[in-house]
């Protein structure tokens, strides 16, 4: 009888434990939301890389030092608009794929809206109020349609330390709305920065730090950076008791890929192709990274929604399709 009691016990605590043992890393990609809608057709090209998540991107737009927010914009791709938004998702699901909304505002004529910044405080204001229309516009839809992750906010270096009281009311609205999991966006070098960590689920990093300025980086040296960085994120992590994850992560098939990739942002795709550079940055990224008690995963930049024509071994672009990389994504993302 002593020994059955022992047995029953060991079984409950199996039972107990399985969510744990079981539970996937966030395998994702950053999904470039098409055109129109005659452009997508499905998410079956993102099982050579055995991704289990995607995120899409519903966009909204600015311009420079002024405070207005306009999304669903009449001459915005299908794929950025609500409809296309919610016909993606909801295609995802069915697929088995677990989806994170990630809005992002674009600047119109400046693009990144890092440097984005309001002389006054009314300007502010309305840029709040618009900005918080926009957000809690896509967390109804969270909502409604069972998304599993919402981003609700994209690289806003000033924005986010600067009107940080803002953010955290967000939040609060977001919660009384959407109960899935929320985390924001920050970008690589401004993740210390941001002061409301504590009041959502994960720290959400876009991950393009600059590792090595080597033309063509090898997987030792780059390891090593790595190491150095993740140092410095796992104590953040603890210090935060937030796992992070990569809200973006990738790298291009070209020459200097893991240095300052915003500075071969203008290359041309047939330009200085380095296929090799590419799988020496995910190789390092992965060994280094992904196993890490504090990381839960991330999304790759980028996948197009036309697989058929989009990368190949002639292709500088981030996209990994059609490339060699695609074998060590597969490799880690199982």
């Amino acid at each position: 009888m002593k020994y059955f009691k022992s047995i029953i016990i060991f079984l409950v605590l199996v039972l107990f434990m399985l969510p744990s043992l079981f539970s996937q890393s966030i395998n994702g990609v950053c999904f470039v939301s098409p055109s129109q809608k005659s452009n997508f057709s499905n998410f079956n090209s993102l099982k050579r890389i055995n991704a289990n998540w995607v995120a899409i991107t519903p966009y909204a737009f600015s311009k420079k030092n002024e405070p207005s927010v306009q999304f669903n914009y009449e001459h915005s791709w299908w794929g950025e608009q609500s409809d296309g938004t919610v016909f993606m998702l909801k295609q995802a699901k069915k697929e088995g794929l677990k989806v994170m909304l990630k809005p992002h505002v674009w600047v119109m004529g400046d693009g990144w809206c890092g440097q984005f910044d309001l002389k006054t405080e009314d300007e502010w204001q309305q840029w709040e109020k618009d900005y918080a229309r926009y957000i809690l516009t896509f967390a109804k839809i969270a909502k409604e349609y069972n998304v599993d992750m919402l981003c609700i906010g994209t690289e806003y270096k000033i924005a986010a330390t600067k009107r940080a009281l803002f953010w955290r009311v967000l939040i609060k609205n977001i919660r009384k709305i959407y109960s899935g999991k929320i985390t924001y966006a920050s970008n690589w070098d401004n993740y210390e920065n941001i002061t409301f960590w504590q009041e959502l689920d994960y720290i959400g990093i876009d991950a393009y730090f600059p590792l090595s300025s080597a033309k063509n980086p090898d997987i030792r040296g780059l390891s090593i950076k790595w190491e150095e960085t993740t140092e410095k994120l796992k104590a953040f992590s603890e210090n935060k008791k937030k796992s992070i994850i990569f809200t973006e992560y990738g790298y291009k098939s070209t020459f200097f890929s893991a240095w300052n990739q915003w500075e071969i942002e203008g290359v041309k795709p047939t330009e200085n192709v380095n296929i090799e550079a590419q799988q020496n940055a995910y190789e390092a990224l992965f060994k280094k990274v992904w196993d890490q008690s504090w990381f839960k995963g991330g999304f790759l930049w980028k996948w197009y929604a036309n697989d058929e024509f989009s990368g190949g071994i002639n292709n500088s672009d981030y996209t990994p399709q059609h490339k060699p990389v695609e074998k060590i994504i597969n490799q880690y993302y199982k």
